[in-house]
């Protein structure tokens, strides 16, 4: 791999859902890496878009719409399966598809807004903003994490950046604080209740190409995922081995499928200024893909 040359990330987040850029901070920093196109793609929304497609333009990049949707599907074995799937080119405005975005960053929000209230009661949060203060300073967004929330604290001078893991994080927001069953009794809402092959089917509706996110910890339902209907894997990705690489590549070559590849929230693009913690620093060619393949999607060579 050490002639590749990375064309473009296809897999990246900004301050739409729980990313360190803006969308056209995201787009100045590719083209400063001599970069030539970038897809935004923000867990469970698209309101980054009309940002990502005008700080494109301005730099003159490729781009199209992305997202990255947290589903599920219960697999033959019995197995209910989660995983990320990559939506491409599809139409945010599609009735169905609009809905669902709708439907998808909301999950995000409401456990999020519980988990402010609780943190704040237990005292583990600290006080001196309102869940409508949050709202206040993020109008655009539909997805607010606990990102947004610090950003909101770290504007009031309530939290330093230094603060953000053992202070803030941790005690409030973590999956390991056990709140998860309790969010779902209160919300009706889990990303666990979302269908990996309805999303598919939307997204294909929508005009979309799906696409399966870091498919390491998939690898043993590939042929499901074939038979679902998704027309890629990434196959370029810090997760996935290079033994996995190597069969992801082949797999898309034998059937026809788009390989895709990014960043996601490592290196430069993820907002990673220091490179002193290696585990999220992943190869450079593992970071995106080359011209041939993004070309090949921003195409629509395959379907």
């Amino acid at each position: 791999m050490s002639d590749f040359r990375v064309y473009a990330s296809c897999h990246n987040h900004s301050t739409f859902s729980d990313g360190e850029w803006t969308p056209k901070t995201l787009a100045r920093v590719a083209k400063c890496m001599g970069h030539g196109g970038i897809i935004l793609t923000d867990h469970n929304t698209a309101r980054g878009w009309p940002s990502m497609k005008a700080a494109a333009e301005r730099y003159g990049l490729l781009t199209m719409v992305g997202c990255e949707f947290d589903t599920a599907e219960l697999m033959p074995d019995g197995v209910l399966k989660s995983c990320h799937l990559l939506g491409f080119d599809f139409d945010p405005e599609y009735p169905e598809m609009k809905e669902f975005l709708a439907y998808t960053s909301s999950i995000a929000t409401e456990r999020c807004e519980l988990l402010f209230k609780w943190g704040q009661e237990r005292g583990t949060l600290r006080t001196g903003i309102t869940w409508e203060d949050v709202l206040k300073d993020h109008p655009e967004h539909d997805y607010i994490c606990n990102n947004e929330v610090f950003d909101s604290f770290v504007r009031r001078g309530i939290y330093l950046y230094s603060e953000y893991e053992s202070e803030f994080m941790k005690p409030n927001f973590s999956y390991s604080l056990g709140l998860e069953g309790k969010i779902h009794e209160i919300t009706g809402k889990s990303y666990t209740d979302i269908s990996t092959k309805e999303t598919i089917k939307l997204i294909k509706a929508a005009g979309g190409v799906p696409v399966l996110a870091h498919p390491s910890y998939t690898q043993m339902y590939t042929d499901e995922y074939v038979k679902m209907g998704v027309m890629g894997f990434e196959t370029r990705h810090s997760m996935l081995s290079p033994e996995q690489h190597v069969f992801y590549e082949e797999l898309c070559d034998r059937l026809g499928l788009y390989k895709m590849g990014g960043a996601d929230h490592e290196n430069v693009l993820g907002g990673l200024l220091t490179f002193d913690n290696d585990e999220y620093v992943s190869k450079y060619e593992m970071s995106g893909v080359d011209k041939e393949n993004f070309m090949k999607i921003y195409e629509r060579r395959l379907g």
